[in-house]
């Protein structure tokens, strides 16, 4: 006989310990004598008062009765009788339809049939078997099944059965996902899902929480496959988009449903084309809408706002959906939570930074809007105040990329303006990046002498990523992004025209005591990093930092070194940089002067001043012809860009993804 503690297949297993001597009463104690204990309900015949005589002979059938150990024979019996079960429903259905009673009994032994399926948590090694067996056909298929009780059962079951701690003990998990996937989990997981009214019963809504669980844990073992198979079923994003604005308090299914909704838009690049369609962009700004003057009122509301931001942000990869949350006023919505430094405030700079990047449109916007007015003080640690450093090394991280791409992408008046903000109260803006970069370039020294010392640990080891992958990514969690878009803001600052400004960079540089050296270094790696497709921003940086190589060089010779530290050596890239990047004109850069905020009168005006001026160049129609040209190339590489797993692992081929 197997041990009492072995589950059975055939049914629970008893409590009742193996050794009669330690629960037998003696005679003439009665029972009842003394405090009350908690009893045992084993079966509804029982009396409220057993007999010393009727323990002893419950005792003995206790003992006769056979507890089978699950294996491979035992499964195969429960597979072959969970058919029959099926098969009987089926024909007592058909031949009494109209008389439910005469077919109740039999939904009662099928479903108790397909709980016992749950027993295989505690034997990993027989889910191959199970997939041999051809049993999961039959059970997801009892999703489909008339009573929604069985269905509720099968959530309840797979959710137990696609447990990540289960998973992780069997030995080729992915078979498993794909057995799922064959037996159309997908189409009846969301036939189920329609089909369940959550508010006529707690055990309704915890359906939902068991599919929303399955779907959560196939999505751990299997990202993209899971994703894009879930999204191939037309009316899943609708469900989850109509759950996740379910008017009334935030429940616990609610907040779920934005967890999954995010999980499919980040790894499903078909879920995020198809929310085009479905204006998804539009419908969740309405859902955090609400939080722009108000705070979550306890932490699962606040997780759920987390996810409403997380599902934006991943719509943003998509160019369709960064002009749609332009037209939207999203950004004026951002603007406005930025303003009240509360809960949203910096999630709301996180999506901005998505929504501007590699989008010029929105930039301008941002500008228009009057966001420098309120990104600029964060910028200088003013107003939001963050609980930890990891917060606020994440918030400096998005406010400069948003800095980098307005100074990349803004024109006209908007140019002026940006670079109005870094020439104003003393260039202390200036100040600031300087200290920025001083910071950030002292942390990664940091982090890569700790690695030289076997003193850090791998941090992303579920990303399949290489070695020189992964140590990029831990370089980048110690800041090495921020610093790279610092530099970026440096060298673009003073490719911009504007003297004063390129001049105090120089002066700060040397106050500072940042080599340019240091510079030029951060900003050829953040190029070598670049996919192919990213060339026209390469090539565009390299030229400005040889630029600046060549301004701040204390003679040629020295300038020649510092270039040829960039983009390679100097005989074809000084040719390239003739061609790009013509000698200023000495009487146009003199001319070129600080542009107070208002004092430029039209477009025209500004594009004579940031391009003719500063370049030299006297044709402006053939200028901004090839910039139209090249922002039409930026957008249509953008549209093959690969899907990011990891908003760390994008800023390594943000450029390559989204140019």
């Amino acid at each position: 006989m197997a041990p009492s503690g072995e589950p059975s297949p055939m049914g629970p297993p008893s409590t009742l310990p193996a050794s009669r001597a330690k629960r037998k009463v003696p005679e003439g104690d009665e029972v009842g004598d003394g405090p009350p204990k908690k009893r045992l309900e084993l079966g509804e015949d029982i009396p409220d008062e057993v007999s010393p005589q009727e323990i002893e002979h419950m005792l003995d059938l206790a003992d006769d009765i056979h507890i089978e150990v699950l294996n491979e024979g035992a499964l195969k019996r429960m597979v072959m009788q969970l058919e029959r079960k099926i098969k009987n429903n089926q024909a007592l259905r058909i031949k009494h339809a109209d008389e439910p009673d005469k077919f109740l009994k039999s939904e009662v032994d099928l479903d108790e049939d397909v709980k016992k399926f749950g027993l295989l948590t505690t034997h990993p090694e027989l889910y191959g078997e199970l997939i041999k067996l051809e049993a999961l056909p039959q059970l997801v298929g009892l999703l489909n099944h008339v009573n929604t009780d069985i269905a509720v059962d099968v959530f309840e079951v797979l959710s137990e059965l696609t447990d990540p701690d289960v998973i992780a003990e069997v030995e080729q998990p992915e078979d498993f996902v794909k057995a799922v996937f064959d037996a159309q989990l997908c189409q009846m997981s969301v036939d189920v899902l329609l089909r369940i009214d959550e508010n006529s019963s707690e055990e309704d809504a915890k359906a939902v929480t068991n599919c929303l669980t399955m779907m959560e844990n196939l999505a751990d073992i299997s990202p993209t496959e899971t994703c894009n198979q879930f999204a191939e079923v037309p009316r899943l994003l609708p469900w989850l988009i109509k759950r996740v604005r379910a008017p009334g308090v935030v429940d616990y299914n609610r907040v779920y449903a934005a967890e999954i909704l995010g999980i499919v838009l980040q790894n499903s690049a078909a879920s995020r084309e198809a929310m085009v369609r479905h204006e998804g962009v539009d419908k969740l700004l309405r859902g955090i809408a609400g939080y722009r003057k108000r705070d979550p009122s306890d932490s699962e509301e606040s997780e759920y706002v987390q996810n409403m931001f997380d599902c934006l942000c991943s719509l943003m990869l998509l160019p369709e959906h960064q002009l749609a949350f332009g037209k939207v006023q999203g950004l004026e919505l951002m603007v406005r939570m930025m303003q009240q430094h509360n809960f949203t405030s910096s999630l709301a700079i996180r999506l901005a930074d998505h929504a501007m990047r590699h989008c010029p449109a929105n930039c301008q916007i941002f500008v228009e809007k009057l966001g420098l007015k309120v990104l600029f003080p964060i910028f200088m640690k003013k107003g939001l105040k963050l609980k930890s450093r990891a917060e606020t090394q994440e918030l400096e991280e998005h406010v400069t990329s948003i800095i980098q791409s307005l100074c990349r992408y803004c024109v006209g008046t908007a140019m002026a303006r940006v670079l109005n903000k870094f020439t104003e109260s003393s260039f202390e803006k200036l100040e600031r990046l300087l200290e920025m970069h001083d910071d950030y370039a002292r942390a990664v020294r940091q982090s890569d002498a700790a690695r030289l010392r076997g003193q850090v640990q791998s941090i992303d080891r579920e990303l399949d990523v290489d070695n020189e992958e992964q140590l990029f990514l831990d370089r980048c969690d110690a800041g090495l992004f921020t610093l790279q878009q610092v530099d970026i803001i440096l060298v673009r600052l003073v490719n911009m025209g504007n003297r004063q400004a390129a001049d105090e960079i120089g002066k700060l540089l040397k106050i500072k005591g940042v080599p340019v050296e240091e510079v030029l270094d951060t900003v050829e790696e953040y190029c070598s990093h670049l996919d192919d497709s990213a060339h026209p921003e390469r090539d565009e940086l390299q030229g400005f930092a040889r630029a600046l190589a060549r301004r701040y060089a204390p003679d040629a010779e020295a300038a020649a070194v510092l270039q040829r530290r960039v983009g390679g050596g100097s005989g074809d890239v000084d040719r390239l940089e003739r061609q790009q990047w013509p000698q200023h004109d000495e009487a146009a850069a003199a001319a070129v002067t600080m542009v107070p905020q208002g004092q430029i009168e039209s477009e025209q005006d500004r594009r004579s001043i940031s391009v003719d001026k500063r370049r030299g160049r006297p044709d402006k129609k053939e200028e901004w012809k090839d910039k139209k040209g090249e922002v039409k190339r930026d957008k249509k590489d953008k549209r093959v860009g690969s899907t990011e797993k990891k908003e760390r692992k994008s800023h390594k081929n943000e450029s390559s993804q989204k140019d």
